[in-house]
């Protein structure tokens, strides 16, 4: 999988735009790796500088120094996007050049393998007749459940039976025999395959 680079600059205070763009100047000034930015290096200097002494000047609250702050933040954003996808081009995925333009790395996804197994499973009985309310804890990196359930044994693994599958982690069991004993449980399936079934709960429907 190929390196990429993380940006969310929304979400970036005006101190930490800030920040940013002087590491990005302070790697990328000279740097052979980046030849031709869209936005020099000084030019980007000078918007620092511009950017550091609204961000003074917005500290006594007023409200024409925090717009006046605010639009320079929206120039320095457009300039390291331009400056963020000038970088991408020029290092096709590469993180060890990606790291040199001072822009923080994306991190990457690591692929999850069979989900584990479901906790706290429980069975119980709800305002009607003949039916159980199932509940279980989620599992990281499943997309879906697989129920089971017996009447029999439930050390006995030929007699579980599925019976149905969900995306969520709750499921209604209906047109059971009241005060009947039956065992459940789930197991997790995600895009490697399906987990272990997890502890089982015994529930009676009234």
């Amino acid at each position: 999988m190929k390196a990429n680079i993380k940006l969310m600059l929304s979400l970036l205070t005006p101190v930490g735009l800030l920040t940013l763009l002087r590491n990005v100047i302070t790697k990328m000034t000279g740097n052979p790796l980046f030849p031709t930015p869209p936005v020099s290096m000084a030019d980007m200097t000078v918007l620092g500088d511009t950017f550091q002494a609204e961000i003074e000047k917005a500290l006594d609250g007023s409200r024409a120094a925090k717009l006046r702050r605010d639009e320079v933040a929206r120039q320095v954003q457009a300039t390291l996007q331009q400056t963020a996808d000038y970088v991408r081009i020029q290092c096709l995925g590469n993180a060890a050049k990606l790291a040199e333009s001072g822009f923080p790395l994306a991190k990457k996804r690591e692929p999850v393998g069979v989900p584990g197994v479901s906790k706290n499973m429980m069975a119980r009985i709800t305002k009607r007749d003949n039916e159980l309310e199932l509940r279980w804890r989620s599992v990281h990196g499943a997309h879906g459940y697989q129920i089971w359930m017996t009447a029999n044994d439930p050390n006995v693994a030929a007699d579980w039976q599925p019976i149905g599958y969900t995306t969520r982690v709750s499921h209604l069991v209906t047109e059971l025999e009241s005060f009947k004993a039956y065992w459940f449980c789930v197991s997790a399936i995600g895009a490697a395959g399906e987990g272990r079934k997890c502890d089982p709960a015994m529930g009676r429907a009234a």
